[in-house]
């Protein structure tokens, strides 16, 4: 089983343990993307001085800022991709309850996570988010990602959960339309341009940081091309809200 390190909380505003619901979230999470050890950089408050910032949701330990170690390495993602393995562990995090979950390079930088549940206990909004804490700035792998664990309940999502998973319907919405290129590169030649609204079928993502997706404009199973995928946003994305998330470090 991972481990769950909160040894470097002292000294933070919220410097209390997470609760037991959120660890045993936090836990098979991890097992399923194969994460050796969560790094819980903000946890409970009120502090242990009575001290408290930005979001309810970390009240009573429903909610952490993380980081992700796996072979001594902590875990890095853009706002493009979050990498094959930290788009696992947000699947596998939504699938086992998590309802509110936050990134972004302008939130909290490359390598924190928010995981946790809703405002308060009577929450239940399904919510992510990213720079400014708006659910309208979560980057697109963010939101599928989430948005297959919410659709897949208990489900005991592995490393290659997002990469070869189901697929997903995601829309253009590049000004001027996106372009479809032969491969996953901007040195591969350009097939046509996809106006923007158009729904494309996501087959999987390619490239050194997953950051072109594989698409299939005719729905029947074949591959037509690539497009970047920064300008593409699921079809059916998570319930927007507009999250006033505390600033980096104690998010």
């Amino acid at each position: 089983m991972a481990t769950i390190d909160q040894s470097g909380l002292r000294g933070k505003v919220r410097d209390k343990p997470i609760g037991q619901e959120l660890k045993r979230v936090l836990e098979r999470a991890a097992d399923a993307a194969a994460i050796d050890t969560v790094v819980v950089t903000s946890g409970s408050q009120p502090g242990t001085n009575g001290r408290r910032t930005g979001s309810t949701r970390h009240d009573h330990g429903r909610a952490a800022d993380l980081q992700l170690v796996k072979g001594g390495t902590t875990l890095s993602f853009t706002d493009q991709s979050g990498g094959q393995t930290v788009e696992a562990f947000v699947t596998a995090a939504a699938a086992n309850g998590a309802t509110g979950i936050g990134a972004g390079i302008a939130y909290m930088g490359p390598r924190t996570l928010h995981v946790g549940f809703g405002t308060s206990p009577q929450d239940h909004s399904k919510v992510v988010w990213g720079a400014g804490g708006s659910s309208a700035n979560a980057p697109a792998w963010l939101r599928a990602a989430a948005k297959k664990g919410w659709e897949h309940p208990n489900t005991n999502f592995g490393p290659d959960a997002t990469a070869n998973g189901s697929l997903s319907r995601f829309l253009v919405i590049a000004r001027g339309g996106l372009q479809l290129r032969k491969g996953p590169g901007l040195e591969f030649g350009i097939t046509k341009t996809v106006e923007t609204g158009t729904a494309v079928t996501v087959m999987g993502f390619d490239g050194p940081d997953s950051e072109w997706a594989r698409v299939d404009l005719e729905n029947d199973g074949h591959v037509d091309g690539h497009m970047f995928a920064a300008f593409l946003t699921p079809a059916d994305p998570a319930e927007s809200h507009e999250e006033d998330e505390p600033a980096e470090g104690e998010a």
